[in-house]
C-alpha cells in the first residue's frame, strides 16, 4: 500500500490501471472517499493537472468507495479490494497523464 504524499494519486492510478488491464480501455470515473478526493485536489495535483485529469476521467466523492474505477456498462475494478493489477495494462495511468500534472514538490 502506498504511503507517500501522493499515495491517493497512486491509488487512483492503480484503479485506472486495473480497469484498463481487465477491460482494455480507460474507465469513465473513479469513486473514492471525499477526504481522498480533497487530498488529491488540494495537495497532489496541480490546478491544471486536476482539470486535465477530470476532463478525461471523472473523480467522484463517495464515502462508501475505496478507489473504484468504473465504465459505462457497470464494469469496475476495485483497488481497495483487489490491489495493484497483475499484469499491468499496456499503458499505465501514470504514463497516460504524465508527471506534469503533479505539484512540483511531488514530481520524480
Amino acid at each position: 500500500m502506498p504511503n507517500g504524499d501522493d499515495r491517493n494519486w497512486v491509488r487512483v492510478c492503480a484503479a485506472i490501471d486495473g480497469f484498463r488491464a481487465r477491460y482494455g480501455r480507460w474507465p469513465i470515473r473513479v469513486r473514492m472517499s471525499a477526504g481522498d478526493l480533497k487530498d488529491i485536489r488540494q495537495h497532489v495535483l496541480s490546478r491544471q493537472g486536476f482539470a486535465l485529469v477530470t476532463s478525461v476521467v471523472e473523480l467522484l466523492a463517495d464515502d462508501g468507495a475505496s478507489f473504484i474505477a468504473e465504465g459505462l456498462e457497470s464494469e469496475s475494478y476495485n483497488y481497495g479490494q483487489e490491489g495493484f493489477p497483475r499484469p499491468e495494462p499496456d499503458e499505465t495511468a501514470a504514463a497516460w497523464f504524465g508527471q506534469a500534472i503533479l505539484r512540483p514538490d511531488l514530481q520524480g
